[in-house]
């Protein structure tokens, strides 16, 4: 059994209280730390579990790990806060917001801070299988990625892991645009005006140290939106991914066609694929906590925040080329 608490009430904590509703065998939420009374009487109704206002109550309770799910500009402060209390922390993406905090967390995990990051996208079971395919080698060696869906540190985390760079060096170039769209959905809603409204896209291209290549496209609207597409493409040098259809050569060398075999522990479950990744994530802080085995290991967190932050930075350059060197954090 995983015991866990949640600090923070906003809708990503909300994730948390359904995978332990989901899987009560194997989770329990044994406190929700809310601000506000509004708040915590709110979820307290909606979803049954414990909530309180208490810090001292939720140390008491004595959970295997806590779960910072607070507001990004508040994360990296909150979960310094309580791994300085000795509570291993399981944070919410991203890791930080900007350069100095990056230095300082990378500087304090080396002093003992027990910290991991919940980027769930590279667990996703669509994901996770085009990893696991480039990792069997169907594809040969991966060269190029156009990936169009999702943003900023996830979308880092995934393009390493595709092209398999590591933490190396890369060259970012690109630049954010304005476009006028129709908006369509919020986290809450579906809006139905047809009304059009300004919304970024931004389109980089990123070059590793290695020669490998990364384009990315992404439009904020892409997450929700009935009438945009994600896609991600992974060429190399034996075939191409594209999506859930793999493209190869066979032991013959002659072109052949099969789709990603998915696999999610927690198919049956009811929770979303992304919340079956949290869970994974979950299990996986659980194994850090008792042997130290990092699920996402923070210096890859670290990283694809720095990657992350300089992507923001070379939005705004206007295709001035920005050099991201991870050593100089």
């Amino acid at each position: 059994m995983i015991r866990f608490a949640v600090v923070g009430s906003g809708w990503r904590s909300e994730f948390y209280a359904r995978i332990a509703k989901a899987l009560p065998e194997q989770f329990e939420m044994v406190a929700w730390l809310c601000r506000s009374e509004e708040k915590m009487l709110r979820l307290q109704r909606e979803y049954g579990l414990h909530t309180t206002m208490s810090e001292d109550e939720v140390i008491s309770l004595n959970p295997d790990f806590i779960v910072s799910a607070v507001n990004k500009t508040s994360m990296s402060d909150v979960v310094r806060y309580w791994a300085k209390k000795g509570i291993p922390v399981l944070s919410e993406t991203p890791a930080a917001l900007d350069l100095d905090t990056l230095g300082i967390m990378k500087q304090e995990i080396k002093e003992g801070l027990k910290i991991q990051v919940a980027e769930q996208y590279f667990m996703e079971p669509g994901i996770k299988a085009m990893i696991d395919e480039i990792n069997r080698g169907t594809i040969g060696e991966p060269v190029s990625v156009t990936m169009s869906a999702m943003h900023d540190y996830h979308a880092a985390s995934v393009i390493r892991r595709v092209l398999k760079t590591g933490l190396s060096d890369v060259i970012i170039t690109g630049k954010a645009f304005s476009v006028r769209v129709a908006n369509t959905k919020t986290r809450y809603e579906t809006l139905t005006d047809g009304r059009i409204v300004d919304k970024e896209e931004k389109h980089l291209v990123m070059e590793y140290a290695d020669g490998k290549v990364a384009f990315y496209d992404f439009m904020s609207e892409q997450y929700r939106s009935p009438i945009r597409n994600r896609y991600i493409n992974v060429r190399g040098t034996r075939g191409e991914i594209i999506n859930d259809t793999v493209y190869y050569l066979d032991e013959n060398n002659l072109g052949a066609v099969k789709k990603l075999e998915k696999d999610n522990i927690f198919a049956k479950s009811g929770l979303t694929g992304g919340e079956a990744a949290v869970a994974e994530i979950m299990l996986g802080m659980k194994e850090y906590v008792e042997t130290g085995k990092e699920v996402y290991p923070m210096d890859e967190a670290l990283y694809d925040s720095y990657i992350s932050i300089l992507m923001e930075e070379a939005g705004r350059a206007g295709f001035k080329p920005v050099k991201a060197s991870f050593t100089d954090i």
